[in-house]
């Protein structure tokens, strides 16, 4: 419907800015969710069609180098408009991001510590056993924190706080196919980190405990249900916060991010990391004695 609406062009703005951060902000969200596997090898037509459309072997990464490159699209957003509410909030949107990021990216370390690995499909093989939910609590924990920061959701949607911005980095878009791209694009940033959260934590696609006990539980189509249904309770419980809490103050935010998520990280990764290596050591000398 926002696609037929009269696109408007307000005298003030900078139109080939105003018109790419759109994009800009849709594509990378896009991208990123094509490193998530949504199952094993399945057999499509006769021929062996793994279910993840791209599997690259830092894959992680690839997809914190999208979260990043978007916030250029909020930018140039509150820039182009050439109003002091949205550049405020463009302004406020890529200093959240950083902080969140850096928070988001530790949050991973201690994953790929007990994986070995970047890439998602074997971060979701490391997860046979026992999800990384599970061993990897703070970890989990701090995530689910830097998923709300990161997609600028409630309580953390700051960049477009109403009482104090009109409508932060979109107050200059009008309701047409430009406004509705921004839309999409917080929305897929939403589905994407929900993406992220099962592959990284809750054992991908692999069926949860007790069904996990079944022989055919990880084979054929099954692992897709699995996932999605992991998928919709993680999305759904991003709604519901969304719903329940209130939206905190800048200083706030920024204080837990630096002052509480980063420091509680590094010690994290520290004892992790430390635990790992006496693990290591202990299997490595009880093969040799073998």
């Amino acid at each position: 419907k926002m696609g037929l609406k009269e696109d408007l062009f307000p005298n003030t703005v900078d139109r080939v800015l105003y018109l790419l951060a759109p994009i800009i902000m849709v594509v990378p969200a896009f991208l990123a969710f094509s490193i998530v596997p949504f199952g094993p090898m399945v057999n499509l037509f006769g021929v062996q069609t793994p279910l993840q459309l791209v599997d690259l072997p830092m894959a992680v990464l690839f997809m914190l180098a999208m979260g990043a490159v978007s916030v250029y699209g909020v930018v140039l957003a509150g820039w182009s408009s050439r109003s002091p509410y949205a550049l405020l909030g463009g302004l406020r949107s890529a200093a959240q991001v950083v902080s969140y990021e850096i928070a988001m990216g530790l949050s991973f370390v201690a994953v790929f510590i007990f994986a070995g690995t970047l890439s998602t499909s074997e971060i979701v093989a490391a997860q046979e056993q026992t999800w990384f939910a599970v061993l990897l609590i703070p970890s989990f924990l701090i995530y689910v924190v830097c998923m709300f920061g990161e997609a600028a959701r409630i309580p953390f949607d700051l960049p477009e706080g109403e009482g104090e911005l009109v409508g932060g980095f979109q107050t200059e878009y009008s309701s047409s196919l430009k406004f509705a791209l921004i839309m999409m694009g917080e929305y897929l940033h939403t589905f994407t980190a929900s993406g992220i959260a099962v592959t990284l934590f809750l054992g991908g696609w692999r069926a949860p405990f007790p069904i996990s006990l079944w022989e055919g539980a990880n084979t054929g189509w099954w692992p897709v249900l699995w996932f999605f249904i992991k998928f919709v309770l993680t999305f759904s419980f991003i709604v519901w916060v969304r719903a329940s809490l209130p939206r905190v103050r800048y200083d706030q935010l920024m204080s837990l991010g630096w002052k509480v998520l980063i420091p509680v990280n590094l010690a994290w990764i520290l004892l992790v990391a430390g635990v790992r290596t006496v693990v290591l050591n202990e299997d490595s000398r009880m093969i040799a004695l073998a």
